[in-house]
Parts: structure tokens; sequence; C-alpha cells
């Protein structure tokens, strides 16, 4: 059970508008949603923050930087929400998917570009920054825009982390769990 609990209906008409826009039509906002939504001020700032819509990256390389970043942050929430609904459309495989959890960048499941964005994503969590070495890796596949992109979707990612840790947030119902 989450530690701030969550938002029940009938929603505030704020959190209403934000409904329609983040939730697929005849479905239920996530637990996330309805936990950081009880603050409409604290929802404002955290979708502020969302990199969401069409951006710079293929959606392939988003969801690998999504993944990758909430298994290094220990967010089973995020991860398993992603790899259940999001990881066969990002044409990730199964082998692929375990090795955001606990594979690395050069063993094997990704190509160079994918284990740039791999790699990039275990130096910014370990280490705040990118060497030379590493900036130069990421950047022989991507482009400025997507360098950016790449960066702002793990420093959100690991804020969610953050959020779901700090209330305690549970899986959700039906979604993938970290393997053993």
């Amino acid at each position: 059970m989450s530690r701030i609990g969550l938002l029940q209906k009938p929603w505030p008409e704020a959190f209403e508008a934000v409904v329609a826009k983040v939730v697929a039509p005849g479905s239920e906002p996530l637990a996330l949603f309805t936990s950081v939504g009880q603050s409409q001020k604290a929802l404002d700032r955290f979708l502020g923050g969302a990199v969401a819509g069409k951006g710079a990256l293929e959606f392939h390389t988003r969801e690998i930087v999504i993944q990758r970043t909430a298994a290094q942050t220990g967010c089973e929430y995020e991860w398993g929400i992603h790899s259940k609904l999001f990881a066969a459309k990002a044409e990730l495989s199964d082998a692929q998917v375990r090795s955001t959890f606990d594979g690395h960048a050069d063993d094997g499941n990704w190509d160079a570009a994918d284990a740039a964005v791999i790699a990039t994503v275990d130096a910014l969590l370990a280490n705040k920054k990118l060497s030379d070495a590493e900036f130069a890796r990421l950047a022989a596949h991507f482009d400025t825009a997507q360098i950016l992109e790449i960066v702002q979707l793990i420093s959100f990612y690991h804020g969610v982390a953050l959020i779901t840790g700090a209330i305690a947030l549970p899986s959700e119902p039906g979604m993938a769990r970290f393997p053993a």
C-alpha cells in the first residue's frame, strides 16, 4: 500500500483534465498519477518534467532508456509497466528486456547504438557525468537533440524512482516484476 494513498473518484476538475490527456479512453489512471495527483501543483510539476509525446528519439531507443533507468534505480513499478506494455511495441526481445535489468552494454544483446544508450544510462546514474569517451560513444549514433532527450529521460525516470520509492508505491496489478 502506498504511504500517501491514492486520489479517489470523483476526481477534482483539474485532475479530470489531466486524466483526459494522459490516460487512454476507458482506462483508469496509474497509481503514480493518482498518488502525485493529490497535490495538483506536484502533478503539474511532474508532468512538466515529463518527456512525453513524439520527440527526437525513436520509440525503441526511448524504451531502452526508460527500462534501463528504472532497473538501475530499483524502480520495479516503472520497469514492470514498460516491460509489460511497451517492450513488444519497441521491438525489444525477451533477452533485451532481461538485459535492461541485469545485463550490460556489451553483453551481446545490443547493436552499437543501443549499447551506447545502455552505457550512457549506467555512466550517468553511477557518476552523474559522462567522460569524453562515453560521450563520443553516444555521439557516434545520436545527434544533439537526441542526446539531450536521452539525458532528460534518464533524469525524469530517476525522479520517478525517487517518488515511487519514497511513497512505497506497489507495482500495478498484472505488470511485470523484476526477475528473481
